[in-house]
């Protein structure tokens, strides 16, 4: 088996490691998917066990995205391997096996993962993200315009010559924001509707 698909399958299997659903069931027994929202990412976890819950959730879920990345890197692979194992890392929070495919969301993942990957990219992310807020005035609407167009802002990097971009590099980033997205399909479907009634 190559070093390429052991550090794939790694990933994934680090992404399966949903920290608020172990979390929860280490300090109540609960299982936070049939809490609230059902999510097992930080903000449900936060809304059962508070701040520090919030806290240790969000750093475990982007802990795993930076770790994979730096895991690839270290051991000899480029940028397109580490945008693989994110990608595999994100694809496993939100589906884990050991949880019969119902996990998180991967934001907390994407992100810590970009903040080893393309720092300048998640910089500006965040500072479109303070940009748009005081306009949208919702946190989850927020993020999920400037993920979106993330994929732009990282061209409009790369033509400035100061991110070094393939192809297949841009195609792989793209399918990872996708995935993303299609994880937060019902907080789109919500967003939109909530901007339908305001207008």
């Amino acid at each position: 088996m190559s070093t390429t698909i052991l550090i794939i399958f790694f990933s994934y299997l680090l992404g399966c490691f949903t920290t608020g659903y172990y979390l929860v069931r280490v300090v109540n027994g609960q299982d936070i998917r049939a809490i609230a929202s059902g999510n097992a990412g930080s903000r449900n976890v936060g809304r059962l066990l508070g701040a520090r819950g919030f806290i240790l959730t969000f750093l475990g879920d982007a802990g795993k995205g930076l770790l994979c990345v730096y895991l690839a890197h270290r051991l000899g692979g480029g940028q397109m391997l580490a945008t693989a194992a994110l990608l595999a890392a994100t694809a496993g929070h939100i589906w884990p096996l050991q949880l019969r495919f119902k996990g998180g969301k991967g934001f907390a993942t994407f992100g810590g993962g970009l903040l080893l990957l393309y720092p300048q990219l998640l910089l500006l992310g965040l500072a479109l993200c303070a940009v748009l807020y005081p306009l949208l005035r919702r946190t989850t609407g927020t993020g999920l315009v400037v993920l979106a167009i993330t994929p732009a802002l990282q061209v409009i990097v790369h033509l400035s010559g100061t991110l070094p971009l393939s192809g297949q590099e841009f195609g792989l980033y793209c399918l990872l924001v996708l995935l993303v997205l299609f994880a937060h399909r019902d907080n789109i479907r919500q967003e939109f509707k909530i901007f339908s009634v305001q207008e």
